[in-house]
Protein backbone atom coordinates (compact mmCIF):
# COMPACT_ATOMS: atom_id res chain seq x y z
CA UNK A 1 0.00 0.00 0.00
CA UNK A 2 1.37 3.18 -1.00
CA UNK A 3 -0.24 6.70 0.31
CA UNK A 4 -0.69 9.60 -2.33
CA UNK A 5 1.02 12.64 -1.43
CA UNK A 6 -1.58 15.38 -1.93
CA UNK A 7 -4.79 14.78 0.09
CA UNK A 8 -8.02 16.68 -0.88
CA UNK A 9 -10.08 18.31 1.99
CA UNK A 10 -13.49 19.96 2.46
CA UNK A 11 -14.11 21.45 5.55
CA UNK A 12 -12.85 19.57 8.79
CA UNK A 13 -12.91 16.71 6.61
CA UNK A 14 -9.26 15.13 4.54
CA UNK A 15 -9.09 12.26 2.65
CA UNK A 16 -5.63 10.52 1.70
CA UNK A 17 -5.98 8.07 -0.89
CA UNK A 18 -4.32 4.80 -1.13
CA UNK A 19 -2.64 2.92 -4.03
CA UNK A 20 -1.88 -0.81 -4.04
CA UNK A 21 0.34 -3.27 -6.31
CA UNK A 22 -1.78 -4.35 -9.12
CA UNK A 23 -3.87 -7.41 -8.73
CA UNK A 24 -4.76 -9.49 -11.81
CA UNK A 25 -6.85 -11.87 -9.39
CA UNK A 26 -9.76 -9.26 -8.11
CA UNK A 27 -12.86 -9.75 -10.13
CA UNK A 28 -15.23 -7.05 -11.28
CA UNK A 29 -17.77 -8.10 -8.36
CA UNK A 30 -20.99 -6.06 -8.07
CA UNK A 31 -21.60 -4.10 -5.25
CA UNK A 32 -25.08 -4.28 -3.29
CA UNK A 33 -26.49 -0.88 -4.10
CA UNK A 34 -26.14 -1.64 -7.90
CA UNK A 35 -27.21 -5.06 -7.74
CA UNK A 36 -30.28 -3.88 -5.76
CA UNK A 37 -30.87 -1.29 -8.42
CA UNK A 38 -30.76 -3.50 -11.21
CA UNK A 39 -33.03 -5.78 -8.88
CA UNK A 40 -30.03 -9.13 -9.36
CA UNK A 41 -29.19 -8.52 -5.44
CA UNK A 42 -32.17 -9.89 -3.64
CA UNK A 43 -32.67 -8.78 0.16
CA UNK A 44 -35.39 -11.22 2.01
CA UNK A 45 -36.81 -10.21 5.30
CA UNK A 46 -36.40 -12.91 7.34
CA UNK A 47 -38.38 -12.02 10.79
CA UNK A 48 -35.57 -12.40 12.55
CA UNK A 49 -33.63 -9.25 13.65
CA UNK A 50 -30.11 -9.97 13.38
CA UNK A 51 -30.28 -12.28 9.92
CA UNK A 52 -31.80 -11.62 6.19
CA UNK A 53 -31.23 -13.49 3.21
CA UNK A 54 -29.37 -12.10 0.26
CA UNK A 55 -30.13 -13.73 -2.99
CA UNK A 56 -27.67 -12.86 -6.12
CA UNK A 57 -29.49 -13.66 -9.42
CA UNK A 58 -27.17 -12.15 -11.47
CA UNK A 59 -24.09 -13.10 -13.61
CA UNK A 60 -21.40 -11.51 -11.50
CA UNK A 61 -20.16 -12.42 -7.48
CA UNK A 62 -21.73 -9.98 -5.51
CA UNK A 63 -19.46 -8.02 -2.40
CA UNK A 64 -21.83 -6.55 0.49
CA UNK A 65 -19.73 -4.48 3.18
CA UNK A 66 -20.46 -4.23 7.19
CA UNK A 67 -22.05 -0.75 6.99
CA UNK A 68 -24.15 -1.18 4.06
CA UNK A 69 -27.51 -0.14 5.22
CA UNK A 70 -30.76 -1.78 3.68
CA UNK A 71 -33.88 0.31 3.75
CA UNK A 72 -37.43 -1.24 4.01
CA UNK A 73 -38.44 -4.81 5.39
CA UNK A 74 -39.98 -4.37 9.40
CA UNK A 75 -36.93 -2.31 10.45
CA UNK A 76 -33.97 -0.98 8.63
CA UNK A 77 -31.16 -2.85 8.87
CA UNK A 78 -27.00 -2.97 8.57
CA UNK A 79 -25.10 -5.50 7.21
CA UNK A 80 -23.10 -6.73 10.10
CA UNK A 81 -19.97 -8.17 8.27
CA UNK A 82 -18.02 -8.14 4.67
CA UNK A 83 -19.52 -10.97 2.64
CA UNK A 84 -19.08 -12.16 -0.47
CA UNK A 85 -22.39 -13.79 -2.34
CA UNK A 86 -21.36 -16.02 -5.54
CA UNK A 87 -23.56 -15.11 -9.01
CA UNK A 88 -26.56 -17.29 -8.94
CA UNK A 89 -26.49 -18.25 -5.23
CA UNK A 90 -29.95 -19.03 -4.52
CA UNK A 91 -30.82 -17.07 -0.89
CA UNK A 92 -27.88 -17.22 1.56
CA UNK A 93 -28.10 -16.32 5.12
CA UNK A 94 -26.42 -12.77 6.22
CA UNK A 95 -25.57 -11.13 9.38
CA UNK A 96 -27.66 -7.78 10.28
CA UNK A 97 -28.29 -5.04 12.91
CA UNK A 98 -30.85 -3.38 13.12
CA UNK A 99 -31.18 0.36 12.62
CA UNK A 100 -34.13 1.58 13.59
CA UNK A 101 -35.36 0.33 16.87
CA UNK A 102 -39.20 1.05 17.04
CA UNK A 103 -40.39 -0.42 13.71
CA UNK A 104 -41.80 -3.83 12.93
CA UNK A 105 -44.47 -3.28 10.15
CA UNK A 106 -44.27 -2.58 6.40
CA UNK A 107 -44.29 0.97 6.15
CA UNK A 108 -46.15 3.47 3.36
CA UNK A 109 -45.63 1.66 0.17
CA UNK A 110 -42.35 -0.13 1.21
CA UNK A 111 -42.96 -4.07 0.68
CA UNK A 112 -42.38 -6.03 4.37
CA UNK A 113 -41.21 -8.61 2.59
CA UNK A 114 -38.00 -7.82 1.03
CA UNK A 115 -35.53 -4.76 1.53
CA UNK A 116 -35.65 -1.52 -1.45
CA UNK A 117 -32.48 0.23 -1.58
CA UNK A 118 -28.94 0.11 -0.22
CA UNK A 119 -27.77 4.06 -0.91
CA UNK A 120 -26.22 4.55 2.61
CA UNK A 121 -23.51 3.31 4.40
CA UNK A 122 -23.29 3.37 8.38
CA UNK A 123 -21.71 6.56 9.07
CA UNK A 124 -19.61 6.42 12.64
CA UNK A 125 -16.12 4.99 14.01
CA UNK A 126 -18.57 4.12 16.95
CA UNK A 127 -21.80 2.70 14.94
CA UNK A 128 -19.28 0.37 12.90
CA UNK A 129 -17.18 -1.17 15.84
CA UNK A 130 -20.72 -1.75 17.36
CA UNK A 131 -21.28 -3.64 14.27
CA UNK A 132 -17.64 -5.82 13.69
CA UNK A 133 -16.12 -6.03 17.32
CA UNK A 134 -18.70 -5.76 20.13
CA UNK A 135 -21.15 -7.17 17.55
CA UNK A 136 -24.27 -5.92 20.23
CA UNK A 137 -27.80 -4.73 19.08
CA UNK A 138 -27.63 -2.54 22.13
CA UNK A 139 -24.52 -1.26 21.54
CA UNK A 140 -26.29 -0.16 17.82
CA UNK A 141 -28.82 1.16 18.87
CA UNK A 142 -26.99 3.61 21.23
CA UNK A 143 -24.81 4.50 18.29
CA UNK A 144 -27.54 5.03 16.13
CA UNK A 145 -29.29 7.73 18.41
CA UNK A 146 -25.67 9.41 19.37
CA UNK A 147 -25.31 9.75 15.76
CA UNK A 148 -28.50 11.47 15.52
CA UNK A 149 -28.22 13.42 18.39
CA UNK A 150 -24.66 14.68 16.89
CA UNK A 151 -26.21 15.54 13.50
CA UNK A 152 -28.79 17.35 15.27
CA UNK A 153 -26.64 19.78 17.81
CA UNK A 154 -24.35 20.35 14.93
CA UNK A 155 -27.30 21.21 11.94
CA UNK A 156 -28.97 22.57 14.78
CA UNK A 157 -32.51 21.40 13.08
CA UNK A 158 -34.53 18.60 13.97
CA UNK A 159 -32.50 15.45 12.35
CA UNK A 160 -35.41 12.70 13.22
CA UNK A 161 -38.50 11.60 11.31
CA UNK A 162 -41.12 11.92 12.36
CA UNK A 163 -42.63 9.06 10.78
CA UNK A 164 -39.68 6.85 12.53
CA UNK A 165 -37.84 8.92 14.90
CA UNK A 166 -35.20 6.36 15.55
CA UNK A 167 -34.51 5.26 11.75
CA UNK A 168 -30.91 6.29 10.98
CA UNK A 169 -31.55 5.70 7.65
CA UNK A 170 -34.53 8.25 7.49
CA UNK A 171 -32.00 10.66 9.70
CA UNK A 172 -29.72 10.67 6.69
CA UNK A 173 -32.41 11.52 3.96
CA UNK A 174 -33.70 14.30 5.85
CA UNK A 175 -33.22 17.81 3.91
CA UNK A 176 -31.67 19.51 6.06
CA UNK A 177 -29.08 16.62 6.43
CA UNK A 178 -28.75 16.59 3.11
CA UNK A 179 -27.87 20.12 2.36
CA UNK A 180 -25.24 19.92 5.04
CA UNK A 181 -23.47 17.25 2.51
CA UNK A 182 -23.49 19.81 0.10
CA UNK A 183 -19.95 21.17 0.81
CA UNK A 184 -18.67 17.99 1.16
CA UNK A 185 -19.57 16.45 -1.86
CA UNK A 186 -18.44 19.34 -3.78
CA UNK A 187 -15.05 19.36 -2.79
CA UNK A 188 -14.20 15.91 -2.78
CA UNK A 189 -16.85 13.90 -4.80
CA UNK A 190 -14.52 14.03 -8.13
CA UNK A 191 -11.11 13.21 -6.70
CA UNK A 192 -9.55 9.86 -6.58
CA UNK A 193 -7.08 8.80 -9.18
CA UNK A 194 -7.47 5.99 -11.36
CA UNK A 195 -4.68 4.47 -9.06
CA UNK A 196 -6.58 5.00 -5.99
CA UNK A 197 -7.81 1.84 -4.37
CA UNK A 198 -9.28 3.15 -0.60
CA UNK A 199 -9.07 6.87 1.35
CA UNK A 200 -7.30 7.26 4.90
CA UNK A 201 -10.10 9.98 6.51
CA UNK A 202 -9.15 12.43 8.92
CA UNK A 203 -11.89 14.51 10.56
CA UNK A 204 -10.72 17.74 12.76
CA UNK A 205 -7.17 16.87 11.36
CA UNK A 206 -7.14 13.73 13.34
CA UNK A 207 -6.76 10.42 11.60
CA UNK A 208 -10.14 8.50 11.91
CA UNK A 209 -10.72 5.58 9.98
CA UNK A 210 -9.66 3.46 6.54
CA UNK A 211 -11.12 1.46 3.73
CA UNK A 212 -9.07 -0.02 1.27
CA UNK A 213 -9.86 -2.73 -1.35
CA UNK A 214 -8.32 -4.85 -3.77
CA UNK A 215 -8.29 -2.36 -6.48
CA UNK A 216 -9.59 0.45 -8.21
CA UNK A 217 -12.47 -1.09 -9.97
CA UNK A 218 -13.88 -2.04 -6.65
CA UNK A 219 -13.14 1.07 -4.83
CA UNK A 220 -14.65 3.14 -7.62
CA UNK A 221 -17.86 1.44 -6.96
CA UNK A 222 -18.43 2.02 -3.38
CA UNK A 223 -16.86 5.64 -3.42
CA UNK A 224 -19.73 8.06 -3.11
CA UNK A 225 -21.03 5.71 -0.54
CA UNK A 226 -18.23 6.03 1.88
CA UNK A 227 -17.91 9.89 0.93
CA UNK A 228 -21.29 10.30 2.22
CA UNK A 229 -20.57 8.25 5.25
CA UNK A 230 -17.46 10.08 6.19
CA UNK A 231 -18.94 13.39 5.31
CA UNK A 232 -21.50 13.01 7.68
CA UNK A 233 -19.31 11.76 10.41
CA UNK A 234 -17.73 15.34 9.82
CA UNK A 235 -20.75 16.99 10.27
CA UNK A 236 -21.49 15.16 13.60
CA UNK A 237 -18.17 16.65 14.75
CA UNK A 238 -17.66 19.67 13.41
CA UNK A 239 -17.83 21.14 17.11
CA UNK A 240 -15.12 19.53 18.10
CA UNK A 241 -11.55 21.33 18.62
CA UNK A 242 -8.99 20.55 15.63
CA UNK A 243 -5.73 18.83 15.47
CA UNK A 244 -4.56 20.89 13.15
CA UNK A 245 -1.13 19.32 11.05
CA UNK A 246 -1.43 15.73 12.93
CA UNK A 247 -1.98 14.20 9.95
CA UNK A 248 0.39 13.84 7.33
CA UNK A 249 1.90 11.19 4.80
CA UNK A 250 4.28 10.12 7.34
CA UNK A 251 2.00 9.32 9.89
CA UNK A 252 -1.19 8.20 7.78
CA UNK A 253 1.45 5.17 6.80
CA UNK A 254 2.78 4.54 10.20
CA UNK A 255 -0.96 4.05 11.16
CA UNK A 256 -2.10 2.00 8.11
CA UNK A 257 0.79 -0.80 9.49
CA UNK A 258 0.34 -0.70 12.96
CA UNK A 259 -1.71 -3.73 13.99
CA UNK A 260 -0.85 -5.30 10.58
CA UNK A 261 1.24 -8.00 12.57
CA UNK A 262 -1.06 -8.31 15.85
CA UNK A 263 -2.88 -11.38 16.58
CA UNK A 264 -5.96 -12.48 14.25
CA UNK A 265 -9.38 -13.84 15.44
CA UNK A 266 -10.31 -15.20 12.13
CA UNK A 267 -13.91 -16.34 11.50
CA UNK A 268 -15.06 -18.30 7.94
CA UNK A 269 -18.53 -17.29 6.90
CA UNK A 270 -19.72 -20.32 3.96
CA UNK A 271 -19.23 -20.47 1.37
CA UNK A 272 -16.27 -18.26 0.41
CA UNK A 273 -15.80 -15.08 3.02
CA UNK A 274 -12.75 -15.62 5.50
CA UNK A 275 -12.69 -12.57 8.07
CA UNK A 276 -9.77 -11.70 10.05
CA UNK A 277 -9.66 -9.07 12.85
CA UNK A 278 -6.74 -7.05 14.86
CA UNK A 279 -6.98 -4.93 17.95
CA UNK A 280 -3.88 -2.52 19.10
CA UNK A 281 -4.09 0.28 21.82
CA UNK A 282 -5.55 3.07 18.82
CA UNK A 283 -7.07 1.06 16.11
CA UNK A 284 -9.24 -2.14 15.10
CA UNK A 285 -8.57 -4.13 11.70
CA UNK A 286 -10.60 -6.19 9.78
CA UNK A 287 -9.43 -7.86 6.51
CA UNK A 288 -11.71 -9.54 4.24
CA UNK A 289 -10.44 -12.47 2.28
CA UNK A 290 -12.06 -14.28 -0.88
CA UNK A 291 -11.13 -17.97 0.22
CA UNK A 292 -11.74 -18.77 -3.73
CA UNK A 293 -9.15 -16.65 -5.09
CA UNK A 294 -7.01 -16.62 -1.87
CA UNK A 295 -6.94 -12.62 -2.17
CA UNK A 296 -7.82 -9.98 0.48
CA UNK A 297 -10.62 -7.63 -0.95
CA UNK A 298 -10.87 -5.17 1.64
CA UNK A 299 -9.10 -3.83 4.55
CA UNK A 300 -11.16 -1.64 7.18
CA UNK A 301 -9.18 0.33 9.99
CA UNK A 302 -11.11 2.19 13.00
CA UNK A 303 -9.14 4.42 15.35
CA UNK A 304 -9.80 4.42 18.86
Amino acid sequence: MKILEHPSTALNLTAWFVSVPPGDKIPNYTVLEEAMESQTGLVHETGDVNELLIENTGETDLFIQAGDIVKGGRQDRTLGADFIVPAKSGKVPVPVFCVESARWHKRREESDACFSTSTDFAASKSLRAALRSKKSQGDVWQSVAEDQDKLCASIQAVTKSEESPTSLQLSYEMKEVTAALDDYLAGLESTPTAEAAGVVWAINGKLSHADIYGGPVLFRKVWKKLLRAAAREAIGERSQPSSEGSSDVGTATKWLEEARLTPAEEENLPPRTQLSSRRSKSQLRFETMDTQIQAQIHLSILAQ
